[in-house]
């Protein structure tokens, strides 16, 4: 009767030590430091400049056109260039 119930006792606690190691090693551990946001690459965008005042940026990733009004505050349009000799797709006017 001893012997069965140390066999009891130890497969017991064998199956909750292997618990308590798989849920442990389970939780999730915060980064060891705080990682930066990484900043969008600026460094291809086109500046165009007009005569009315008004500035704009072609990105030509994305091909898209953004029109900012006298003092760089409100971006007044996006356009799109689908296609070369196409007309450009007005995304915002």
């Amino acid at each position: 009767m001893k012997t069965r119930n140390a066999i009891l006792v130890f497969a017991f606690g064998l199956l909750l030590g292997v618990s308590l190691a798989v849920g442990l090693g389970a939780v999730e551990k915060p980064p060891d430091k705080i990682v930066e946001p990484t900043k969008p690459d600026l460094s291809r965008l086109k500046l165009l400049g007009f005569a009315t005042g008004i500035t704009g940026f072609f990105d030509p990733d994305t091909g898209r056109l953004y029109l900012y009004d006298e003092n760089l505050v409100r971006c007044t349009a996006i356009r799109e260039l689908t296609a070369l000799g196409e007309p450009m797709v007005r995304i915002r006017n």
